[in-house]
């Protein structure tokens, strides 16, 4: 039985070593978007959690790690909408695929285009 993973923890030394460049990047991205400083390191499970939301009436689950799930509350807090608001309109503008993917690719998005917009 394999043993759940360790918290990472986001402060500057090892995060590169820990995730890649490419992955600790998006991070150090979101955590600087998010108003984070180095000085105030943020842990994220790197497993993949399971969580149930609720879509138009129906139960569902998405499998998402900590950053993302993390990341799309604090999108849902910047747009004044409910988690489970932002998720039905995440399921329904979808073109295919799962609605993990579609979250993700979702967050992705939403912090790439903020990028481009503070430059």
């Amino acid at each position: 039985m394999n043993e759940p993973s360790k918290p990472i923890d986001l402060g500057q030394s090892g995060l590169v070593d820990a995730l890649g460049s490419r992955q600790a990047e998006g991070i150090v991205v979101q955590g600087i978007l998010a108003g984070e400083s180095a000085a105030e390191p943020r842990e994220f499970n790197p497993d993949i959690v399971k969580r149930s939301v609720v879509v138009a009436g129906h139960k569902t689950s998405v499998s998402l790690e900590d950053a993302f799930w993390h990341a799309l509350k604090d999108i849902a807090r910047e747009r004044s909408v409910s988690l489970r608001g932002l998720v039905a309109e995440i399921d329904a503008s979808r073109r295919g695929g799962n609605l993990s993917s579609a979250v993700r690719l979702f967050v992705l998005d939403h912090y790439r285009r903020r990028c481009s917009e503070s430059r």
